[in-house]
């Protein structure tokens, strides 16, 4: 699968959502916020290893995330 920058992705085992900054045939070249930290990362990473999301999906787990904090509140 072809990524191009700024698509969202993840590792297929999971991860948070990675923007693509640069993508070759083999390497991707991602960016991401660890909020543990208050820091942005880099990491370059195989392409066989990422999967794309979609906008849909990453905002509906942005919704269920919201949805626990309200529980535990």
């Amino acid at each position: 699968m072809a990524f191009a920058p700024g698509d969202i992705v993840q590792l297929k085992s999971g991860s948070p959502a990675l923007t693509v900054v640069t993508a070759s045939e083999t390497e991707v070249s991602v960016v991401w916020y660890a909020e543990e930290d208050d820091a942005f990362r880099t990491h370059t990473l195989p392409v066989i290893a990422l999967e794309k999301l979609e906008v849909a999906d990453f905002e509906d787990e942005d919704e269920e995330e919201a949805e626990e904090d309200e529980d535990e509140d």
